[in-house]
């Protein structure tokens, strides 16, 4: 078998080298028709450009097409399609929750409040929201009183909803001055009685007054901080005290801004508590704004890394420049400030990753240098110039060949395919050198002497091509492997290097070869490596560049292998490597982290690493989505929202759980005759009592969460029900160790729920996913690399 075996081998190694002798003399010969040949089939071969498409979607990338995400993703874009960009700022510090931080917030804030792009502001491309409580409308003036009045000392904060509309003195209005009050702490803390003031007097407005005024009531920005607390008054803000800052992160549970239910701590990280549990001090504060992408000029902002696709038009993104510069500019030496826009991801990564042009050309030009050194020698004549640009310029051709055959068969350009030119390029270049040493052996070799130039060339390449054909053909393969990868994505980079790979050996058999039979010919006439014009006669190289330092080198190893020592330290080193190598693969990590892509320095990177220390509760948001339900249903959300607010309680998987059933119950507690929400688990019931919910403070921020067939008319049954969602948050995650069974738990969860059509979703899903298949295949694909090499 062993003897067959051998035989085989002799027997196409010796066809190989018969087929490359033949076929160096006839490119010797012939060398004009096949460099114009080559350029003819890159040619051909770059009309693939025309069907060039480049795929950035992380979701088309790194997970099947057909995959669960993708179909829900599907849904989403029908349902639930996002239009609007979220932008946050984290101020650090050693105490936050000081005088000096808040005016610092508020410069922020109001030179944030400043940008103008294309004539527009914050306040004319912000998402909005209807203020809940509908109170706050125009606020009734009172005369300034003494500082010892205790008119002023009772913080009154309550606004008239009358107010302006029989203003019967308006002279003497003018000359009312206003009070500077205070934030009004038991209107909005717990302490409110429920049975007195603005509740009271809502539960004594006919339902059509109550309807007229809470659909026409004003809509706000959507905007977040601790500023909000003092509805972003100037003088309100300067002129607050520690002590009123403590008070109002611990006291108040409702945002004086928007009447909704609020909880300021979670916009704290490294909270300091005393033995009480009051907060003392914070370590940082997050103050987001969101800006809604209007349906006209909307383009599509790719996020460099595959991770996700960001709707946008060019004013959200030159806002978003402008917030940037300005978040980055503004800290001090008692503040740092952090930021991460909407573009941000995509911004750095895609400077990260997609190749950049300095690096790129400095790369191709050390390597260039390395050739010539490596092709020729270092004098006017033997100095291989021209036949290194060649040699340079087949790697450019085999990847327009590659990008382009790969356009014609579909796949896209991808951003990983931006290490194509250096991986092509480092495997690439190795046939030239295989070649020219070939004929560097042939020409030391007496027998060849007084032969012609295509005997010599077809010689050297009968030894050169089948080498280079063996490590081209392993490279071939190995990168063919990922054609049977379940991800989109490898499965485009693998092809296409595959055939990059394959297209460059092809270019170094012929058109290099080509281009070295016609510098052979330069050399014999002595025509001079810079200047070809210029003939050298009789010309004697420098003493200097005729030493082969290589075969020097090798002489000097070949005499270390002989001593008995140098063998044991080989063989010793060598094992040592084995061993560390297993070592290493079994502590392999599988890890598909977005934001290892992004440059250590980066602005994004810093905020990532202190919002994850600070914010450790505050990982990736997701949401549950439902399709259409009715009260037949709710004991299905009770239970689903249950198990959910479990895993929070205990801090297992999740760090938050927004869900519109818990307020909806707590509404008909406090709101309604009901003490059990069964009683109300009838249609009409239900009907009614869900769009009371919707336009109560207590549901109304709840109201773009549910798409209905039909309007939502108040006082009137709430439409069905085709579409809903809520807002949990994951805890932060260290890997996949980590957040595979979060999300698996969370998809049992909602299964077990058998709630029409519900489905977790958030785009790093995508990336968890990944993880989920690089898992699975990181073994095999090794294995089955190895098989390609092995054989």
């Amino acid at each position: 078998m062993a003897i067959t075996l051998k035989n085989a081998s002799r027997f196409i190694i010796s066809k190989l080298e018969l087929l490359f002798f033949k076929w160096g003399r006839f490119v010797s010969l012939h060398p004009y028709p096949v460099i114009l040949g080559c350029i003819l089939i890159t040619s051909l071969c770059s009309l693939g450009f025309l069907k060039f498409r480049s795929e950035h979607k992380a979701n088309l990338l790194w997970i099947p097409l057909e995959s669960d995400y993708n179909v829900n993703q599907d849904w989403l874009d029908g349902h639930f399609k996002k239009s609007t960009r979220e932008e946050v700022v984290v101020f650090v510090s050693d105490n936050i929750l000081t005088p000096e931080s808040l005016r610092l917030m508020l410069q922020v804030h109001t030179a944030v409040g400043g940008i103008k792009k294309d004539g527009k502001t914050f306040d004319d491309i912000c998402a909005r929201v209807p203020i809940a409580d509908i109170f706050q409308t125009k606020r009734r003036k009172k005369r300034q009183v003494t500082e010892e009045s205790e008119e002023t000392n009772v913080y009154d904060d309550y606004e008239d909803f009358w107010g302006g509309e029989y203003n019967e003195y308006p002279e003497e209005e003018e000359a009312v001055t206003v009070a500077v009050d205070r934030i009004n702490f038991d209107k909005y803390s717990e302490k409110k009685n429920k049975s007195e003031g603005n509740e009271n007097i809502l539960e004594t407005i006919p339902d059509n007054i109550y309807c007229d005024l809470v659909t026409t009531l004003n809509e706000k920005c959507i905007q977040t901080s601790l500023l909000e607390i003092w509805k972003y008054r100037e003088e309100l803000i300067n002129s607050a005290t520690q002590q009123e800052i403590l008070d109002a992160v611990n006291l108040l549970v409702r945002s004086p801004w928007y009447g909704y239910d609020a909880d300021y701590s979670s916009l704290l990280g490294g909270i300091v508590r005393n033995s009480s549990g009051h907060i003392v001090g914070a370590k940082s504060m997050r103050m987001a704004w969101v800006i809604k992408v209007p349906k006209e000029g909307r383009i599509v902002a790719a996020e460099g890394s595959g991770v996700e696709l960001e709707v946008a038009d060019l004013t959200s993104l030159a806002w978003e420049s402008k917030l940037i510069d300005i978040a980055l500019s503004s800290s001090t030496e008692q503040m740092k400030i952090r930021v991460n826009a909407a573009k941000s991801f995509g911004d750095v990564s895609t400077e990260a990753i997609f190749f950049d042009t300095t690096l790129m050309a400095g790369g191709y030009i050390i390597m260039f240098i390395y050739t010539i050194i490596m092709l020729g020698k270092l004098n006017t004549l033997e100095v291989r110039l021209y036949l290194t640009i060649s040699g340079i310029i087949s790697v450019g051709m085999g990847l327009i060949i590659a990008i382009g055959l790969s356009s014609l068969l579909g796949y896209p350009y991808t951003p990983i395919h931006a290490i194509l030119p250096f991986l092509c390029l480092g495997i690439g270049i190795d046939d030239m050198f295989v070649i020219v040493q070939c004929w560097s052996n042939m020409q030391k070799d007496p027998l060849n002497a007084g032969l012609s130039l295509p005997d010599r060339m077809g010689i050297a390449l009968k030894h050169a091509g089948v080498s280079v054909t063996v490590t081209s053909l392993t490279d071939v393969f190995a990168f063919s492997v990922g054609a049977v990868t379940q991800m989109p994505g490898l499965e485009s980079f693998c092809v296409c290097t595959a055939i990059g790979l394959g297209s460059i050996y092809l270019l170094q058999i012929s058109w290099f070869v080509a281009w070295m039979s016609l510098d052979e010919k330069r050399i014999s006439a002595g025509g001079d490596g810079l200047l070809p014009c210029i003939v050298h006669e009789d010309y004697k190289p420098p003493a200097c560049s005729e030493r082969n330092y290589g075969d020097l080198i090798v002489k000097k190893y070949g005499n270390l292998l002989s001593s008995v020592i140098f063998k044991i330290i080989v063989i010793v080193f060598t094992f040592g490597l084995l061993g560390f190598g297993i070592w290493g693969s079994i502590l392999i990590r599988q890890k598909f982290d977005p934001t290892l892509l992004l440059p250590s320095d980066s602005y994004l990177r810093d905020f990532l690493s202190v919002h994850d220390e600070l914010y450790p509760n505050n990982g990736w948001t997701a949401y549950i989505y439902t399709s259409e339900f009715d009260h037949t249903d709710l004991h299905k959300f009770d239970d689903l929202t249950n198990q959910l607010t479990e895993l929070q309680k205990t801090k297992t998987h999740l760090g938050d759980v927004d869900s519109w059933w818990s307020q909806l119950k707590k509404y008909s507690e406090e709101k309604t005759n009901y003490t059990e929400w069964e009683e109300f688990a009838e249609k009409d019931k239900f009907s009614f009592i869900f769009s009371d919910f919707l336009f109560s403070s207590y549901g109304s921020n709840f109201k773009p969460n549910f798409k209905f067939d039909g309007e939502l008319v108040c006082n009137q049954p709430a439409p069905p029900i085709i579409a809903s969602k809520f807002k949990i948050d994951y805890l932060i995650f260290n890997g996949p160790e980590q957040h595979i069974p979060a999300k698996r738990k969370i998809e049992e969860i909602v299964k077990d729920s058998n709630i029409s059509g519900a489905f977790s979703h958030v785009q790093v899903y995508a990336a968890w996913e990944t993880d989920e298949i690089i898992g699975f295949e990181l073994w095999r694909n090794i294995g089955l690399a190895m098989v390609c090499v092995f054989i």
